[in-house]
């Protein structure tokens, strides 16, 4: 039991280091889509400003929460494993 609750503790902690740099790693690929859309409309604003509402947009739409299924897709396939070792 003590092993069991180690390899959730442990797969917990690495799934959230995953989701923490792939959250900061799209977040970056969407601020240079940003800093490159605003060059090719001719400098119209402030980078900043359009930059920062282009993050806020992000962050309201769902691409950010698809980011979830770091966690819900490996719980799903040891559910999966789990039950096909127990009880089949």
């Amino acid at each position: 039991m003590l092993g069991f609750l180690r390899f959730l503790v442990i797969g917990f902690v690495l799934m959230t280091v995953l989701y923490g740099l792939l959250t900061v790693y799209v977040r970056s690929l969407t601020r240079e889509r940003l800093e490159e859309e605003w060059e090719k409309e001719g400098s119209i604003g402030e980078r900043d400003a359009y930059v920062e509402e282009g993050i806020k947009d992000y962050e309201r739409s769902f691409r950010p929460k698809l980011l979830l299924l770091v966690y819900i897709l490996p719980l799903i396939a040891f559910c999966a494993i789990f039950y096909v070792t127990n009880f089949m």
